[in-house]
């Protein structure tokens, strides 16, 4: 599959998981007692972005996000409690950083791959040689640009993230989130 492809599918993906996750969780906090619509959109984009490992823009959402961290962080923390949309997330964060690696000028060929060698690492963190090469991993790609591996990082450290195959289908993974997103009630190509 060439490097077109990939940065393709990334981008669909990310784009989808993103609007498909803001629209779930809008759904689910407008369910709730004391949530009108727009602290119910606010939240769901805020809590969107920090699993995205995102920044809020426009003044609107970035005060938002200013004045409720915590609240913010308990209910993207709570999205690790849903098994079936962790692994969504999971291959939509490898889809999305794996797009943006490439994106940066990182290197693939069919014998050197450090992105899916990085991911492949940190399946199994339990040997030394393993943290070893994710820790040189990791930083190797940090160094292409610090946003590749942004919503990766974010996911990890919300307790999201799930191991990923160790052979991962990026089509299999984009199919997921496309699923996902026409079942919470994203419209395409209107």
């Amino acid at each position: 599959m060439s490097d077109d492809y990939i940065l393709k599918i990334g981008l669909a993906t990310e784009n989808e998981a993103k609007l498909a996750l803001f629209h779930f969780l809008q759904a689910e906090y407008l369910k709730r007692s004391g949530f009108d619509a727009d602290r119910a959109a606010a939240l769901a984009a805020s809590v969107t972005n920090r699993v995205f490992g995102e920044e809020a823009e426009g003044d609107e959402n970035a005060a938002f996000a200013k004045e409720n961290p915590e609240l913010i962080e308990a209910h993207a923390r709570q999205i690790g409690q849903d098994e079936s949309l962790c692994v969504l997330l999971s291959g939509a964060a490898y889809n999305t950083c794996y797009a943006r690696y490439l994106r940066a000028g990182g290197k693939r060929s069919m014998f050197s791959n450090p992105f899916l060698a990085y991911v492949r690492s940190g399946g199994d963190l339990t040997s030394h040689s393993n943290r070893q090469i994710n820790v040189e991993l990791y930083s190797e790609i940090k160094i292409l640009d610090r946003h590749i591996l942004a919503s990766m990082d974010a996911m990890q450290s919300l307790g999201i993230f799930r191991p990923l195959p160790y052979s991962p289908n990026e089509r299999k993974f984009y199919d997921a989130v496309h699923q996902f997103a026409r079942r919470v009630g994203v419209e395409f190509g209107k």
